[in-house]
């Protein structure tokens, strides 16, 4: 029950995230626009892992593949997707579509390099640590107040998820999915706020 009901929380936060920042930059130019739209799939890759958890939670079932396809996909792809978005942002680079495009097959080659040569748990804790900092790292770059007291806490809330409940948690034995899903949930709306703060203090991308 716990579950269903912070997978359900994280689908309409994700879902939420994604389609209010499309909305609001609707007009942005290329450069953010491009960055509106790495961040919105970001937050429908965590969005079909919350509808997988809530929907195909059946042990006997052949959905395990579905399930931890789209778990891989949040973890080592959205959430590192996220976090370069607001590096890009905060060092002003401008990436094409195609340069995401390569930077998303360089995510899963990663994954699927170090999952079968059985670093896949050495990657995924240097993964975590990796997108806190490059969080981090934003947070010190970035200027409106605003801006930076959202991505705090969406960062705080992120490193909580991640390092205590995720399905491979640095500091604990175990994962917690709910707890997981829930400060998952909590954190997208946070961070999209940032970066809707960012984007509006900048109408014309450095190049």
């Amino acid at each position: 029950m716990l579950e269903s009901l912070t997978s359900l929380i994280l689908l309409c936060t994700s879902l939420f995230s994604a389609i209010w920042l499309l909305h609001r930059h609707k007009q942005a130019v290329e450069a953010h626009h491009y960055r509106v739209r790495v961040f919105a799939l970001s937050c429908l890759f965590i969005s079909s892992y919350a509808l997988c958890q809530l929907l195909l939670r059946d042990p006997g079932s052949h959905t395990g593949t579905l399930l931890q396809m789209t778990e891989n996909l949040s973890i080592y792809v959205a959430l590192p997707f996220i976090a370069t978005v607001f590096v890009a942002l905060a060092k002003g680079w401008h990436w094409s579509m195609a340069g995401w495009g390569r930077w998303l097959l360089g995510l899963i080659a990663f994954f699927e390099l170090t999952r079968r040569t059985d670093y896949g748990i050495s990657y995924s804790y240097t993964l975590s640590i990796l997108v806190l900092l490059a969080l981090l790292f934003s947070l010190l770059l970035i200027k409106p107040v605003t801006a930076r007291l959202l991505l705090a806490a969406g960062t705080l809330l992120l490193a909580g998820g991640t390092l205590l409940f995720s399905p491979l948690p640095l500091l604990m034995p175990q994962g917690h999915s709910a707890g997981f899903m829930l400060l998952l949930a909590f954190s997208l709306p946070l961070l999209s706020a940032s970066l809707d703060q960012q984007l509006q203090s900048r109408p014309v991308p450095n190049q």
